[in-house]
């Protein structure tokens, strides 16, 4: 079970693979949407690697592995999921739920 840093890792290389088309995310690319340093990013990406969840390549950048990519669109479905429940059900303004809805996707089920 992937912690809920590595699920925000997966997410943002998933969002910045389809955002720019390229078939690898730099680690440049990853810090600035996380908002962390590039070495942190480096040692997230190992750690990725080692579980099978990216396909890291230095100096290359990164590309989700097929568990990793289904990883990744699971923890984006569940944002959105979110996100429509905090809107439609407890009426919150679209303004107000993405960060609420970046809390809740690594807690709920």
């Amino acid at each position: 079970m992937a912690t809920s840093a590595a699920e925000d890792y997966l997410k943002a290389i998933l969002i910045e693979e389809q955002r720019s088309g390229a078939e690898r995310v730099g680690m440049g690319q990853i810090a600035a949407a996380l908002g962390v340093a590039p070495g942190t990013v480096t040692s997230m990406v190992k750690a990725l690697d080692d579980g099978g969840l990216v396909a890291y390549e230095p100096y290359g950048g990164v590309r989700l592995t097929t568990a990793g990519r289904q990883l990744a669109a699971h923890v984006v479905r569940r944002h959105r999921l979110i996100e429509l429940f905090l809107v439609r059900v407890l009426g919150l303004d679209w303004s107000e739920v993405h960060a609420e809805a970046e809390l809740l996707e690594h807690a709920a089920s």
